[in-house]
């Protein structure tokens, strides 16, 4: 027991000197405190006190910093001063869009231009108009031989061949889902391939059911079969159906049919009943005041002049059939089949990003897709273009054309930009034509069909 204390005492008597020290140096540090703290950020050249610019909002705001106090007593200055934020510099530079729009699009893309220009003063955006015709090829070649614009605006279908030539970017990593979800997920499924996500959608096209109101005392059908029973009452309740796979896809999901597989097989015959659509199209072919035919032309020219009440197609007909029918014009909603809602295909435009230019350049690129992809955009495309803005929070004003339209849009399905859907378009048309036409059996037709489409495809 001695030796422990005595140990113990030892190590006392060595610590002491040290707190000595210590307190001596805190004393010294206690008469230094009339100095200015080695911290404090210099004052300004006019001789006031020194300026912080804080970010508010994105916009940089002066603020006085010299008289606030951090965990003081009353009397007592900051121990220590917090660090100068530094403001987010505002984005600067110049990109370039190619696109096909002209006329009254080319309209509603000045305007959406001139506000980019107002958000963002200091980035330059030019446009270079390209047909159509001319700009997937065009596109691809300057962006493979290292040139070309940052940003393309296309039609989804061209999605596939840009994916395969690499001349697209990825943005599954720069695009939050907050963002994603303002668009219509049919328009923006649009934009994916292989499970990515190469651009945002703009705007979209699909088919809904127009309707002559002075025709449809009893209103739109909710079904296939009442649209069917309305026909069979009256030729002047039939329906124009134009025989192109675009405009009569929405009945096979109606009807619980599958165009594809995962694989991208044809699965038509595999589960639904398309058969039973098939069935039901020549049935209202074979009714006198509605006809299923590959005459376009001549179903738009009929509808016009008031020969039957409904009509299906798109959006690109409402200044036509406007001017025709004026007021008696309304837009509904597909009718469902046994299995449920009518799914018709929706196709959307985008705006896709060239992979190959700097970092920078790309962002600048999103920030423009973005704004070009927003509500007020979107509600510029309504306005100014009659388009469909992707962008389900978008105002598309009073005109209940447009909204018969977006409220299809609701239940409709991205159409397949698969390479697959080459082959899809002659035969699929021929299968209804060979039920409608030439009473060939529904069943074993959609058989035959699948059969030949996964033939020429090596399926």
């Amino acid at each position: 027991m001695n030796r422990i204390w005595r140990t113990n005492l030892l190590r006392r008597a060595a610590i002491l000197p040290l707190v000595a020290i210590l307190l001596l140096v805190m004393l010294l540090a206690a008469c230094g405190n009339d100095e200015q703290p080695a911290n404090q950020a210099p004052a300004n050249q006019a001789g006031g006190e020194p300026v912080v610019q804080a970010v508010q909002g994105g916009q940089a705001v002066a603020g006085n910093t010299g008289a606030q106090a951090t965990g003081t007593d009353a009397g007592g200055a900051a121990e220590q001063q917090a660090p100068t934020p530094t403001a987010t510099p505002e984005p600067a530079g110049r990109i370039v869009l190619w696109h096909s729009w002209g006329s009254g699009d080319g309209d509603a893309l000045a305007s959406i231009l001139s506000g980019f220009q107002a958000k963002y003063p200091q980035v330059t955006v030019d446009t270079l108009f390209v047909a159509d015709t001319d700009l997937p090829k065009a596109y691809a070649d300057a962006v493979l031989a290292g040139t070309g614009p940052d940003l393309v605006l296309a039609p989804t279908w061209w999605l596939s061949d840009f994916v395969d030539l690499g001349v697209v970017q990825p943005l599954d990593m720069s695009v939050d889902q907050a963002t994603v979800d303002q668009y219509w997920p049919a328009a923006v499924d649009n934009l994916r391939w292989n499970g990515q996500l190469y651009g945002l959608p703009t705007d979209f096209e699909l088919v809904s059911l127009f309707v002559n109101t002075a025709l449809a005392p009893n209103g739109a059908p909710a079904t296939t079969a009442d649209m069917l029973a309305q026909a069979q009452a009256a030729p002047t309740q039939g329906a124009g159906l134009y025989n192109s796979l675009y405009h009569l896809f929405w009945g096979l999901p109606a009807y619980g049919a599958r165009l594809f597989d995962d694989s991208g097989a044809v699965v038509l015959d595999q589960g639904g009943d398309a058969a039973g659509y098939l069935a039901w199209l020549r049935q209202m072919g074979q009714t006198p005041g509605s006809y299923v035919d590959t005459d376009y032309g001549m179903l738009l020219d009929r509808f016009k002049k008031g020969e039957f009440a409904y009509f299906v197609d798109g959006p690109w007909a409402i200044a036509d059939l406007s001017a025709a029918l004026g007021t008696n014009l309304a837009v509904a909603s597909l009718p469902a089949g046994p299995s449920g809602p009518a799914q018709p295909w929706l196709h959307a435009d985008g705006v896709m990003l060239n992979p190959r230019t700097a970092p920078e350049q790309q962002r600048l690129a999103l920030l423009f897709a973005e704004y070009l992809t927003s509500a007020e955009s979107g509600s510029a495309l309504a306005s100014q273009a009659k388009r469909l803005p992707a962008n389900r929070n978008a105002v598309i004003g009073d005109n209940p054309l447009l909204q018969g339209f977006m409220n299809q849009a609701a239940n409709a399905q991205a159409m397949s930009n698969r390479p697959e859907m080459e082959q899809v378009w002659g035969y699929a048309g021929d299968m209804v034509v060979k039920v409608v036409d030439g009473n060939a059996d529904p069943a074993a037709t959609v058989a035959e069909t699948a059969a030949l489409i996964n033939e020429a495809n090596g399926k």
